[in-house]
């Protein structure tokens, strides 16, 4: 694996702990299926050094991945139902902004959120003045 991988894998294992310590009415067989899908996620190949979100599980057991930029930003959560939900903003390509829930029966990436993403590292990586 790489360094970005292992990085992200680690960080959804410590906001796994947290929210296992912290909101103990969660029901366990649910985050345990959160957790899976949120290390599909971040082994996915989705993120990488320049656009390394941030991890977190909330007190409902919802992981979610964050990263924002003076391009836009990105917010990702998964909670144990097959289902990620996704808003891509991209503030200087305006169409490229993507939002939606889908089903992830297979765990694959879906394509208009891979190309959201991809949009929005181009435009972190653009000069400023675009």
């Amino acid at each position: 694996m790489n360094g970005t991988r292992d990085r992200l894998l680690a960080e959804v294992q410590e906001a796994y702990r947290f929210a296992r310590q912290c909101c103990t009415d969660l029901d366990a067989d649910r985050l345990a299926r959160a957790l899976e899908e949120a290390q599909r996620l971040a082994a996915s190949g989705l993120f990488d050094a320049d656009l390394m979100p941030e991890i977190g599980a909330d007190q409902y057991g919802e992981f979610t991945f964050s990263h924002e930029s003076r391009a836009g930003y990105v917010d990702i959560g998964v909670r144990g139902v097959g289902e990620l939900s996704y808003h891509v903003r991209c503030d200087r390509e305006p169409a490229a902004t993507r939002y939606d829930d889908c089903k992830r029966d297979d765990g694959r990436i879906p394509r208009e959120l891979a190309e959201a993403v991809a949009a929005l590292k181009r435009h972190m990586e653009a000069p400023q003045g675009r």
